[in-house]
């Protein structure tokens, strides 16, 4: 199985200002040639950031289009080692990153049929308590 290609959605769900009441997520859909897909979250979606996630994922997604999917360690490792912001990055570059790996995370868990909960360790809890 292959990467063939990152789409990006830059979701503008009101209007974009400066604050941290302006939520506008920026998803990726990372797409491989067997047909599944991994979805991820660009962790820069509050107040002003949002449109340099867009820009660190079109960067980063050439890098990986043709690699296995499944090998998540190896891009991680490509990304931190071999690109010039993966050592001394920040917080664009570090949330691209996340985003691709949540995705890559997700196509992992429907190839093998299992949630990524349990390629991550298994359960810790029966029950979460929500604080919202």
């Amino acid at each position: 199985m292959k990467i063939t290609s990152i789409e990006v959605f830059d979701c503008e769900l009101k209007k974009r200002d400066q604050t941290m009441s302006s939520y506008n997520p920026v998803l990726i859909r990372v797409n491989t040639d067997s047909g599944l897909s991994g979805i991820g979250e660009v962790g820069l979606a509050y107040g002003a950031g949002a449109k340099a996630g867009v820009g660190i994922i079109r960067d980063l997604a050439p890098l990986i289009v043709g690699e296995d999917p499944l090998n998540i360690e190896k891009i991680w490792e490509f990304f931190f080692r071999k690109t010039f912001w993966g050592m001394g990055g920040g917080n664009v570059f570090y949330a691209g990153m996340s985003a691709i790996d949540i995705a890559l995370w997700d196509i992992k868990g429907k190839y093998l049929g299992v949630p990524v909960y349990q390629l991550l360790g298994g359960k810790t809890n029966e029950k979460i308590k929500n604080l919202c």
